[in-house]
């Protein structure tokens, strides 16, 4: 096992860009690293720490941490630390410099050294590093940095959102989309920008039990990042003493146990683990960013805060970034909305009643505003009003996107609180039920249940009453179904049954019965073969015509693809039959909705079909207000239900639930917000973002992948239309490839595609596969030094030219972002011996293209031969390339400071017209600034490759 001590310095091989590390701490399993360049902090396992210990001879050049060149007389080992007997050429003094003392700077790149000592690869490398350079380099300059890699459709109010709060230092916001709208998706756009752009590093994200494994999916399958699951045998593994197997005793009363919740950079826990776990050790958990859906739930009242409520602050208040999804953030009193909002920001919402006037003084705003947007031609009393607020616009009609920034920038809650609702958003569309009535059936009892709950079960799917199968033989849905099936074998069919084991025998008997090509979909698959049946029902030729799903057939899926939706039975809550139809009912949904509900006549299952549909319209509309309607008519509803023989009662529920859903939508649509949703959504910024994105599509991958397989050993065939399996090889280049598993994986190219379906990856720019390849490129020396020949009758044999490939990257701390304004960005020269630069002239595929292959021998005969001419061409390579990189430089430089003004001034300005822009927020800009500019001015220009071209 490698030895390390604290204070040695150390280079990471897979992250060169990290700089040289200093060995911070060892134990007897664990190695730490710091490195200063970019103040990250690397734990590994000593036993296979892909590190390399970085040591200087005699002779070389070193760098102290003030900025001393000194050359290297001796090397000294004391105590496990090199000392290095440096000379000061200036004054001729012998110093003592420990490897401690050196720089963190480091010129990592030796291609020149490879190339003169006759270290060369094929031109095919070379191709490949200056593919990798430019990749990097196009990633980097993205504007959609973060947007474009996630499995998601391209949705103007979702990616406008991400952008807004995705891109901001340590965001704080409500996300409050109406049901259907993607809050899920909203929030994990946001975490994978924050992720990639190094904004955070660690992330927890807290949901009711029920939605762990839908996060856990979603996670997965949209955005490529795999969230570890945390309950309590997870901890209780984790801080186990079975792990301690030293092979010597132990103290064990003295052993301090590490934090588990340090051990996985995403979490995702359920909020019932949140209320029993160890509170101390969860918010010490260093989190950068904390998510919790499902916010609402979370009870807060100013004398008594619930036990949920007090566990995520004292997390929030350990946690620079805070994401709370609520679809009802209003609708539970405005008592509740302000908890939520005080978590966000406790200092500016530090009092209840402080903010129920505060919300009442911006109401003749958000009246203003509804105003400004509906009135074609505003009248004298209108813009008298509009001057109170105004004074530096002038009031008319032609300025009025301008008046109405104005009013968005006065909202009480902007900036902290998003909603969109499905009025403010399009493309959704129709929904239309179609009621089957069929026979009741005399051989379901009635009286069953030992309580209410369970009988309420037994009266709304009866069939659970019987531990066989036989009621499929005279439930008089079965028939029904079998109709239905051979009515419609040309469209794909999503059922939904409230039961697994419902779902499991209608498969069977609609398999082996009828002759149905049908596949299952329940919560006791595990994920691949979940994946498998999605897949199966995707297939547009030989694929499943219906899916018969359990409950969770609603947890996220897509199967927008059918918008033929059955179901079986109905449940009691309303929010689980939005979530239903919500499967088929999305944004992209090329086709209006059918929903075919069979029920029994004179049963339960009629009376709760009328409640839906004739009481609150639940099927044809978005119900939002579900959950209330549900409280409010509980009682009467089980009455019904019970006694759904009475036809008076009936009627009674009927009225009484369409009476309380208008009162409840009046009371909603009242409560609307337009300034909120204005300032939730830009239209014009949401279609430009998908434009970027779109183009960013439009270049994909697939050139540098099938490159980088062919020359690294991976096996590449074609799977289906636009589709591929990867494997690994029997004879790779190295041992494994960036986030290709043992047995393979399918992807494509094609965000419609991946859409479609579930069991295949998404390759974009973003795909850590993708970004993991161009990364793997650049730390290798391979590609770095090349010699070849070129064929050319118009140049004359014998002539030498040189491509030398440089990079200018800023070296900083990642959360500063300097690659906004100073991207990995590449340099190439091409210089002949005289030193004229050719790079203009002739491109590096025109001029591949061109050359062919040299023996190794004979390009290292070369080498040798012209060495002098060779360095002296280098040399002036340099002197060019370093006036073009100072070029750019100097004006990154001027570009940020220019721009980081505008972003403070911006915020200073906004600060007076809305408190929600926090102190932090312009601290965090100024500081920014500060480092930057010393960050940027400290870049040096490096050297990636050099590629001899000999005419023949």
């Amino acid at each position: 096992m490698t030895e390390f001590a604290v204070g040695q310095r150390w280079l990471s091989e897979n992250e060169t860009e990290l700089g040289l590390g200093m060995v911070q701490s060892v134990d007897h399993r664990l190695v730490t690293i710091f490195y200063p360049a970019n103040e990250e902090q690397r734990t590994y396992a000593k036993n296979n720490a892909p590190l390399s210990r970085k040591s200087f001879e005699v002779g070389d050049s070193i760098e102290t941490l003030h900025g001393e060149q000194l050359i290297v007389e001796s090397v000294e080992p004391l105590n496990d630390i090199l000392v290095y007997m440096a000379k000061d050429e200036a004054s001729g003094d012998i110093v003592p410099v420990p490897e401690t003392q050196l720089s963190y700077h480091l010129q990592l790149n030796k291609a020149s050294d490879r190339l003169f000592s006759g270290q060369i690869d094929s031109k095919r490398w070379f191709e490949l590093r200056h593919a990798a350079m430019k990749a990097k380099e196009r990633q980097q300059r993205s504007e959609v940095t973060g947007l474009q890699g996630a499995r998601v459709d391209l949705i103007g109010h979702q990616l406008y959102i991400a952008s807004e709060v995705g891109s901001r230092y340590a965001p704080r916001v409500l996300l409050a989309d109406e049901v259907g709208l993607g809050k899920t998706i909203e929030a994990g756009l946001i975490i994978h920008q924050q992720l990639i752009n190094h904004r955070a590093h660690r992330v927890l994200i807290v949901v009711p039990q029920p939605l762990v494994n839908q996060w856990f999916v979603e996670m997965i399958r949209r955005f490529n990042l795999h969230f570890s699951i945390f309950d309590q045998e997870r901890i209780e593994s984790l801080t186990s003493m079975e792990d301690l197997a030293l092979g010597e005793d132990v103290d064990l009363d003295q052993l301090e146990l590490e934090n588990p919740y340090l051990s996985e950079q995403l979490v995702l826990c359920s909020s019932e683990f949140l209320a029993e776990c160890d509170l101390n050790l969860i918010t010490q958990g260093e989190w950068d960013l904390l998510v919790v859906d499902e916010a609402h739930h979370l009870e807060w009242h100013p004398e008594n805060p619930g036990k949920d409520y007090l566990r995520v602050q004292a997390i929030s208040e350990n946690t620079p970034g805070l994401l709370l999804l609520s679809a009802t953030p209003e609708q539970l009193g405005q008592d509740s909305h302000f908890a939520r909002l005080r978590l966000l920001d406790p200092d500016r919402f530090h009092s209840l009643e402080a903010f129920k006037e505060e919300q009442n003084s911006y109401q003749p705003i958000a009246e203003l505003a509804n105003q400004v947007i509906e009135q074609e031609s505003w009248d004298s009393d209108l813009k008298k009003s509009l001057k109170k607020y105004i004074d530096d616009i002038e009031i008319d009609e032609s300025n009025r996107e301008d008046i109405i920034g104005e009013l968005i920038d006065r909202n009480g809650t902007g900036r902290v609180l998003y909603r969109n609702t499905r009025k403010h958003i399009k493309g959704f569309p129709k929904r239309k039920v179609i009621p089957h009535p069929v026979a009741p059936c005399d051989k379901y009892f009635d009286d069953v249940g030992e309580n209410l709950e369970e009988t309420i079960n037994y009266l709304l799917h009866p069939e659970t009453q019987y531990t066989d199968e036989s009621w499929l033989q005279f439930d008089p849905r079965i028939e029904w179904l079998k109709d239905f099936l051979k009515q419609n074998r040309d469209k794909k069919i999503l059922i939904i049954c409230a039961h697994k084991d419902t779902a499991i025998a209608l498969d069977l008997h609609c398999r082996f019965k009828l002759g149905v090509n049908c596949c299952t979909f329940h919560e006791d698959m595990d994920l691949i073969s979940r994946d498998r049946a999605a897949a199966h029902f995707a297939d547009s030729e030989d694929g499943a015509q219906a899916m018969f799903c359990s409950e969770i057939g609603s947890e996220g899926r897509n199967f927008q693809f059918s918008h033929q939706l059955v179901l079986m039975d109905l449940p009691v809550n309303p929010d689980l039959l939005e979530q239903r139809i919500g499967r088929l009912d999305r944004i992209g949904q090329k086709h209006d909705i059918e929903i075919h509900v069979p029920f029994m006549q004179k049963s339960a299952q009629e009376v709760i079909f009328n409640w839906y549909h004739q009481g609150m319209n639940a099927f044809e509309k978005t119900n939002a207000a579900g959950a209330a309607i549900y409280a409010k008519t509980k009682a009467s509803l089980f009455e019904a239900l019970l006694g759904y023989q009475k036809v008076e009662t009936q009627k009674t529920l009927v009225e009484n639930t369409q009476q309380i859903t208008a009162e409840i939508n009046k009371s909603m649509e009242s409560g609307r917000d337009r300034l909120l949703e204005m300032a939730s959504f830009d239209q014009t910024a949401a279609d430009e973002l998908v434009e970027r994105v779109a183009e960013r599509d439009s270049l994909a991958p697939r050139s540098f992948m099938e490159s980088c397989w062919d020359r690294f050993g991976v096996n590449l065939e074609e799977h289906s239309e636009k589709s591929y399996v990867v494997t690994p090889g029997d004879h790779m280049f190295i041992g494994s490839f960036p986030a290709l598993p043992e047995d393979g994986v399918t992807v494509t190219y094609d965000r419609q595609t991946a859409l479609s379906r579930d069991d295949i990856q998404f390759l974009s720019w973003e795909h850590p596969m993708v970004s993991g390849a161009v990364e793997m490129v650049l730390s290798e020396d391979k590609g770095n030094a090349c010699v070849c020949i070129l064929k050319n009758k118009a140049i004359k044999a014998g002539t030498l030219l040189m491509e030398v490939l440089y990079h200018v990257e800023c070296v900083a701390p990642k959360y500063l972002q300097a690659q906004r304004f100073l991207p990995f960005t590449s340099i190439r020269v091409l210089v002949d011996v005289n030193g004229n630069d050719l790079a203009a002239k002739v491109s590096h595929e025109g001029l591949s293209k061109q050359c062919k292959k040299l023996q190794k021998n004979s390009g290292r005969q070369v080498l040798k031969s012209e060495e002098r001419t060779l360095k002296k061409m280098l040399e002036k390579a340099e002197i060019k390339a370093k006036a073009h990189s100072k070029e750019i430089l100097d004006g990154v430089l001027g570009k940020m400071q220019h721009k980081q003004k505008e972003e403070l001034n911006r915020l200073l300005s906004l600060q007076k017209k809305n408190p929600n822009i926090r102190e932090e927020e312009i601290d965090f800009v100024k500081s920014q600034t500060e480092l930057l500019t010393r960050y940027i001015g400290s870049t040096d220009l490096q050297l990636d490759a050099v590629r001899v071209i000999v005419a023949v």
